[in-house]
């Protein structure tokens, strides 16, 4: 009888135990039941066209930069392409000029970054003066710096060596000799020629033939210069 009534006991304590049990599994699964549902409810948004809700914050960014990056790329493939055509027609004006296609070769490598049209005004600028390719070449290859002058600096200091008299072939022997000729400051060469002028008393005639036959006095200095011509041939140069 009394263990009936100690299992009649043990029996009660565990009623409340189970029903706690009961009701936090209730709950759990209340909640799961939540959980599927709320998912349930997103993906019926993005299927019927909509999105999740942390999606639009990232996604729109992305696709709105992809646009621009296409007009990026296109606009780089253009500007090659404009470049080639441009380096095509360069190449071809040096072969009317009479340069082979070792001379193009070789003045397409001086400056590798030098725009074509850049290099083939260069070098008109240096036929016009009455240079044959290949001094060109030899130039251009021991003073590159040339192509980097502007045009319009080119074409006055041109126009000045035809004031000179050295034009018209006259300016091969000034170019092997003294390729600075173009690159170094206009001041400097009328000083010099100044010098050889006033100071010297050279005629116009003598000061073009010293320039010609002697290109490296454009190197002296010009208060030095007088003393070294202190022995003068009348109606010529020493």
């Amino acid at each position: 009888m009394a263990a009936l009534g100690r299992q009649v006991l043990d029996w009660h304590r565990l009623i409340p135990l189970t029903w706690s049990l009961i009701a936090r599994q209730t709950t759990r699964l209340g909640e799961q039941k939540r959980t599927a549902a709320f998912l349930l409810r997103k993906l019926t948004t993005v299927s019927s066209g909509g999105g999740l809700g942390e999606s639009p914050s990232v996604e729109p960014q992305k696709y709105a930069q992809e646009p621009e990056h296409r007009t990026g790329l296109t606009q780089c493939l253009l500007e090659k392409q404009r470049t080639a055509v441009e380096r095509e027609k360069v190449v071809s004006s040096l072969l009317d000029m009479g340069f082979t296609d070792v001379h193009v070769n070789e003045l397409l490598s001086i400056q590798p970054g030098t725009h074509p049209q850049q290099l083939l005004d260069i070098i008109s600028e240096l036929i016009l003066l009455g240079l044959s390719p290949e001094p060109v070449c030899v130039a251009l290859k021991k003073s590159p710096q040339l192509l980097k002058l502007p045009v319009t600096h080119v074409k006055k200091r041109s126009s000045y060596l035809r004031k000179l008299g050295l034009g018209e072939g006259k300016l091969k022997r000034v170019l092997y000799c003294c390729p600075e000729i173009f690159t170094m400051r206009q001041r400097d060469i009328e000083s010099i020629v100044g010098v050889l002028k006033e100071k010297c008393l050279f005629t116009v005639k003598q000061v073009t033939e010293i320039l010609h036959r002697c290109p490296c006095v454009l190197r002296e200095d010009p208060g030095e210069l007088e003393y070294k011509f202190q022995v003068r041939i009348p109606g010529g140069v020493i």
